[in-house]
């Protein structure tokens, strides 16, 4: 099982939300057994990267996504999970990851939770905590599909250092 991440970024920058998600996923892949790839899209920092998790970044620069474009961003991410044969894709809780999610989710035929809140209860199956009726309850989904497609809610996991070799 592959994990892959789309860590946002604006004017070419990562945002701090890219941090948490790469800390996320790092400690889902330790929960998993395995390593964590991410995707880029015109940044200009991604080897940052590796210093939250990430083991390999994959980049793509293309001018016609300096503005957020989520059908072909979406076409991007299909590509690399497709590249990488990732199990579990994850972006982040954000406005642009909540236009993006529905897109990818059908290009991934992937099972989609929002607003996930913790590391899964399980992996096989997968079972994720997530916030429900706009963060006044929490809701335990299993996701039946091959493909998970996860977004984690801003300021649940901390960005957390732990440094490793890019591949």
């Amino acid at each position: 099982m592959s994990i892959l991440i789309y860590p946002e970024a604006v004017e070419g920058q990562l945002k701090k939300s890219a941090f948490e998600l790469a800390s996320y996923a790092k400690a889902l892949a330790d929960q998993a057994g395995t390593d964590v790839t991410a995707i880029t899209v015109n940044a200009q920092n991604p080897d940052d990267l590796a210093q939250y998790g990430v083991n390999k970044v994959l980049t793509f620069t293309h001018d016609g996504l300096k503005n957020f474009n989520p059908k072909a961003i979406a076409e991007v991410i299909a590509a690399a999970a497709e590249k990488v044969s990732a199990k579990i894709v994850l972006i982040s809780a954000t406005t642009d990851g909540k236009y993006l999610a529905p897109t990818l989710s059908i290009k991934l035929k992937a099972g989609y939770v929002p607003n996930v809140t913790a590391l899964p209860e399980s992996i096989n199956p997968l079972v994720v905590k997530h916030s429900t009726f706009t963060n006044k309850a929490f809701s335990f989904t299993r996701v039946q599909q091959d493909v998970a497609l996860l977004s984690l809610s801003k300021n649940t996991f901390g960005v957390k250092e732990n440094p490793v070799s890019l591949q």
